[in-house]
């Protein structure tokens, strides 16, 4: 489970999840990845306790970041807004990265079809 801590009211803070690649697919070991999320739609949506949703596909940007190797590395981020934090409690969240499959390079397809972050534990936002 990753938990994101944010004060009640508080908007100066982003949510921020590290994007990275998974080797199982070959689009993602070459140029392509970085073509295909930089045309991708990502948003943020985020339940309560008893999965009454606040936050619905709302957009969020991506980040290019400086690393010490030659690879691009990317970070989603959320702004949170005011009405997003108003209310104290226990939240799920989730990110959800929408490849179009509207480029073609290179007698290559980029890939179609919806991911969800995080893949492999919850996310969850704790607003005091």
């Amino acid at each position: 489970m990753q938990t994101f801590y944010i004060n009640k009211g508080s908007v100066n803070n982003t949510l921020r999840m590290e994007l990275v690649k998974y080797g199982k697919y070959d689009f993602l070991r070459s140029d392509f990845y970085n073509n295909a999320i930089q045309n991708a739609d990502i948003t943020f949506s985020m339940w309560d306790e008893n999965d009454v949703l606040k936050i619905s596909k709302q957009p969020c940007s991506i980040i290019l970041t400086e690393t010490d190797t030659c690879e691009p590395h990317y970070v989603i981020e959320y702004q949170w807004k005011k009405r997003d934090v108003k209310d104290s409690g226990i939240f799920k969240g989730r990110f959800e990265i929408s490849f179009k499959g509207d480029l073609y390079e290179d007698g290559v397809s980029y890939p179609t079809g919806n991911l969800i972050m995080p893949i492999h534990e919850d996310l969850v936002i704790m607003i005091k």
